[in-house]
């Protein structure tokens, strides 16, 4: 069961909000406020997964709401508002905002968001629960036959990223099995000397460029494809669970000409989500 918080000083918003949600979305449960102030209150008593939030209001902008919301409290965000002003809208992913979307409400629009920030935001507890199971149970020795099966499905999830064939696509598929036979906490220095146990070279620094550059790669791809498609199967299937939705934002604004600064990945946090994925995947 998710829970979102509604935040709009307008009431004909908040009811058409509701409306949505209730007609669309089983199981939820939601909160309201209609200040900034009374916002802040309730998203720190309350902890919701999601917030939909007015960006401009009289007492607090939808910013500073956000700026006052204790670390633990913090939700994933929709920003809605009229503002079409590219600076704001950029302050406003700079707060590591998911999505904005403008007014008047749009029905379809806010349904496919919401559909996409609760992938997003179950992904992440399924994944906090399982780094906390693993943690728990003592490590096994690892045994190189072991993930043959893993191996077909990364191949094939990573083959409708167009990752086939890429420099580095088997450093890739042989990163992610090694991390998911480990049953604690690894950093990637620890996933590149294991993976260089392997290798003829020793190379540390050509090992590391070349998995740098095929995440890149499917990041880069990932992006173009949310600018040219975003309702693309692959982009709404994959695009919040392997990447950080404000950095890929990022990206594709930057893609488009409208940003300065170019998105940036994150190789651990691809690699774990692969093994989500796997691990789901029939």
């Amino acid at each position: 069961m998710n829970s979102i918080c509604i935040v709009d000083d307008d009431s004909s918003i908040v009811n058409i909000l509701k409306d949505i949600i209730t007609d669309h979305f089983d199981d939820v449960t939601i909160y309201t406020a209609q200040s900034g102030a009374e916002a802040i209150e309730t998203i720190n008593e309350h902890r919701p997964d999601i917030l939909l939030l007015d960006y401009l209001m009289p007492d607090y902008d939808g910013l500073q709401v956000l700026r006052n919301i204790k670390p633990e409290s913090r939700p994933l965000v929709i920003m809605i508002s009229e503002v079409s002003d590219k600076q704001m809208i950029g302050k406003a992913y700079d707060e590591k905002i998911s999505f904005f979307i403008t007014k008047p409400i749009n029905v379809i629009e806010v349904v496919s968001v919401l559909k996409k920030v609760m992938e997003h935001y179950n992904l992440r507890v399924a994944f906090s629960q399982f780094e906390s199971v693993i943690k728990g149970i003592k490590k096994p020795e690892v045994v190189k036959s072991r993930g043959k099966n893993d191996v077909q499905k990364l191949k094939s999830l990573y083959s409708k990223l167009g990752l086939s064939g890429t420099s580095g696509y088997d450093d890739l598929i042989q990163a992610v099995i090694w991390a998911k036979n480990q049953n604690d906490d690894y950093t990637l220095m620890e996933l590149y000397m294991a993976l260089l146990e392997d290798e003829e070279d020793q190379n540390l620094y050509a090992l590391k460029k070349r998995i740098r550059r095929i995440v890149t790669k499917a990041f880069k791809s990932m992006a173009a494809l949310g600018i040219e498609d975003n309702l693309n199967p692959v982009y709404d299937e994959y695009a919040l669970q392997l990447f950080d939705y404000g950095e890929l934002r990022k990206e594709m604004q930057y893609q488009q000409g409208l940003g300065k600064d170019q998105g940036k990945i994150n190789i651990k946090q691809f690699i774990e989500s692969s093994i989500v994925l796997i691990q789901e995947m029939q």
